[in-house]
């Protein structure tokens, strides 16, 4: 550092200063002084160097240490010291403010963070929640649930067009009273909501509502709420609105764009599930049509369809497979004897004892049935069930001779279900044998012939919890 002092010729500037307070005693020089030890600070030069060149230019211009007093010497040393003070002051007072400068821009920036994270969380758990289920009511609900409590909304509702009264009703809601979900039917262009779902706009609003369109405004003074449609390609069918207290931190714009993001989501989920449930509908007219033209072929097994495959969705629920497994296996249920409409009407209603011939044929039922099925574009393994569906646990059924695991889960429940239900009810060829024979039957052969959970499950619907095929 004192190099550069000396490189620059700042002592000797430093000198002339000095001796020209010396020599007239003006404290203008003083003045000069303080701002030449501000002037080293600035070019980065220590206080230590610059007291070292204080001293070196004191020995050269006072070398008898006569000619100026040391007061003076001491006033001009002084001056010098609060010039690189105040300058060293000043200079932390600019460092602390670039620092707290720098940590509100940290601070902003965690904060900002912090809510990306959040949404990216809640978006998250949306999509997981819109794509596992396809009962609209629960998806619904748990969509709203996660957006109130993400949003840190007081009260709020989901609501859906009535697609024939084109008027908007509460379909889920928090902090409202029953009554007024009840009573609640909203026009387009009626109120925040309606303007909404009229628009198809997102909308915001902190302290008043302005628009011309909303009469009535007196209603909408001091609130503190957003809106955000629910919008598919067809159009609008609804909307989600939050609402927090007046005096309430006021939603935000990156608030509104999360809401509408989950409403879009909640919106895809909805057309989603209204087509799969147009589309269910198609197949269970389809299947119950098929499932007529079977018992009309075989008319003592009249309802037997439909009985496996109440009891058969019933033990599904209570093992707690997926609820679309479930569906799967009401399908199967009500066609698993469809293949029979390939064996002669006699044999079906034969009441005697079935020849090696006409049980060979009986036996065909399985893989006919399979057959006729794949030709339908089911959303199930709804073939592979009805194939499978007399295989046995150690190997003994047919028509391949699949064992264990190797028999498709919902094909081992429809064989269980299906034993039950047969021995239970009366037949051509024998009268009904009773539900507890059935049950003797699926106990004495547990793990051999049939599925030992599925058998398990059974049980405990009849035994305790009273399950009856009525």
């Amino acid at each position: 550092m004192n190099k550069v002092i000396y490189e620059k010729g700042l002592d000797i500037s430093y000198e002339k200063i000095l001796r020209d307070y010396l020599k007239t005693g003006q404290e203008t020089y003083l003045y000069q002084s303080a701002q030449f030890g501000k002037e080293l600070m600035r070019l980065e030069i220590g206080p230590e160097s610059i007291i070292e060149t204080h001293l070196n230019v004191i020995k050269k211009i006072n070398r008898d240490k006569k000619v100026y007093l040391k007061k003076d010497i001491d006033a001009s040393f002084t001056i010098l010291m609060e010039g690189i003070m105040s300058y060293g002051m000043a200079y932390r007072e600019y460092l602390n403010s670039r620092t707290e400068g720098y940590l509100a821009d940290i601070r902003d920036l965690n904060i900002k963070l912090s809510r990306k994270l959040t949404e990216m969380t809640v978006l998250y758990d949306t999509i997981k929640i819109t794509g596992s289920s396809l009962d609209l009511k629960e998806v619904l609900s748990s969509v709203f649930i996660n957006t109130i409590k993400s949003l840190k909304a007081e009260d709020g509702s989901l609501m859906l067009i009535d697609p024939e009264d084109k008027v908007l009703t509460i379909k889920e809601a928090y902090g409202l009273e029953e009554d007024i979900i009840k009573k609640t039917r909203i026009k387009l262009g009626e109120g925040i909501a309606g303007l909404v779902a009229q628009k198809g706009e997102p909308l915001i609003i902190s302290g008043r509502l302005n628009s011309p369109q909303i009469k009535k405004k007196g209603k909408y003074e001091g609130i503190n709420s957003i809106c955000a449609p629910l919008k598919t390609k067809k159009g609008v069918i609804g909307i989600i609105n939050l609402n927090r207290k007046v005096d309430a931190e006021p939603f935000t714009e990156d608030d509104l764009k999360l809401l509408s993001t989950i409403a879009h989501e909640a919106a895809t989920v909805i057309e989603r599930v209204s087509l799969y449930q147009e589309l269910h509908k198609t197949y269970l007219s389809t299947i119950n049509a098929i499932a007529k033209i079977v018992e009309i072929r075989d008319p003592y097994t009249s309802g037997h369809q439909k009985r496996v495959a109440k009891l058969a969705c019933a033990i599904a629920e209570e093992m707690s497979l997926p609820q679309d497994k479930t569906e799967g296996l009401y399908a199967a249920g009500i066609l698993h004897d469809i293949g029979k409409m390939n064996v002669p009407a006699e044999i079906l209603s034969k009441p005697g004892r079935l020849s090696e011939i006409e049980l060979g044929l009986i036996k065909t039922h399985p893989q006919a049935g399979s057959d006729i099925i794949k030709e339908m574009e089911f959303p199930w393994a709804v073939s592979l069930i009805v194939l499978q569906h007399h295989e046995r646990i150690d190997g003994s059924g047919y028509p391949q001779g699949l064992k264990g695991d190797e028999i498709l889960l919902e094909a081992r429940i429809i064989g269980v279900a299906d034993v039950v239900e047969a021995m239970a009810s009366h037949r051509p060829y024998r009268p009904a044998l009773g539900i507890d024979k059935a049950l003797e039957e699926i106990s004495k052969n547990r793990g051999i012939l049939y599925d030992a959970e599925v058998v398990d499950a059974c049980l405990k619907l009849f035994k305790g919890k009273g399950f009856k095929f009525e």
